[in-house]
This record gives structure tokens, sequence and C-alpha cells, in this order.
């Protein structure tokens, strides 16, 4: 049987970039996004081992439900001794920010400071006009 592990199996989902973090402009994978809920292992009875893993989306009503699914099972299925992955979606756990990695949630936090930073102090702009109405 392959030594496949939780974290071996983390670290291949992570390579799945949730295309939000993109937009966001912090790209981060699966598991730093805190997507990857429980993972189990089980022997099919054939030197092989079948792997479950559940997934928590960021929002109910993404669009990209299908592509984590699908990207999951050819992911997980191509590690050696793998012979069949069974995903889960986790309806019951909302997603919040407080499920981001650590060291993703200090790399969020910076860039949002320096968005910030940049941004403000926002300068006015004069519009012409006295302030009096006319």
């Amino acid at each position: 049987m392959g030594d496949v592990t939780e974290a071996r199996v983390r670290e291949v989902l992570n390579e799945i970039v949730d295309p939000c973090s993109t937009v966001a402009g912090v790209p981060a994978g699966m598991d730093d996004m805190g997507m990857i809920g429980d993972v189990q292992f089980r022997d099919d009875g054939a030197d092989g081992r079948r792997i479950g893993v559940k997934i928590t989306l960021t929002d109910p009503t993404c669009m990209l439900l299908a592509t984590f699914v699908n990207e999951t099972r050819i992911r997980l299925s191509a590690l050696p001794g793998v012979t069949g992955v069974d995903v889960t979606l986790d309806h019951e756990t909302e997603w919040s920010e407080d499920r981001l990695a650590p060291h993703y949630r200090q790399r969020l936090d910076e860039h949002r400071a320096e968005k910030r930073r940049r941004l403000l102090p926002l300068t006015p702009v004069n519009s012409g006009r006295s302030g009096k109405e006319r």
C-alpha cells in the first residue's frame, strides 16, 4: 500500500488555488483557505486505499463546486496506492475567515494593509463648486 498521509493529501489539495483568493490579490490553495475538513483513509482489500475528503466551500453557492470536486478526485487518484477518492461537501460547517491557515492569514492581512496604505488618505476632489446652493 502507498504511504499517503493526511499531510500529503493536504499538500496536494493546496495546489488547487481558490479563484476568489486570486481575485483578492493573494492566491491560496484549498488547505490554506481552510476548505479541507476531515480526511480519512480506508483499505480497499486489494493492497490499495480509498481516500475520503470533506470539503467546505467559502460560499454555499460557489459556482466552482464541480471544479473543486473534480480536481480533488483527479489529483488524489494520481497518488501511489490510491484506488478511489470519495469527496463529500460539508454543508453543516459555515466557512469563515477564521478557518484560514495562520501563514496565509498573515499574508492576506499584510496585503490588505498595503492596499489601505496606498489608497489612504484619499485626496478630496475639487469639483469647482463653492459649496453654496444656487
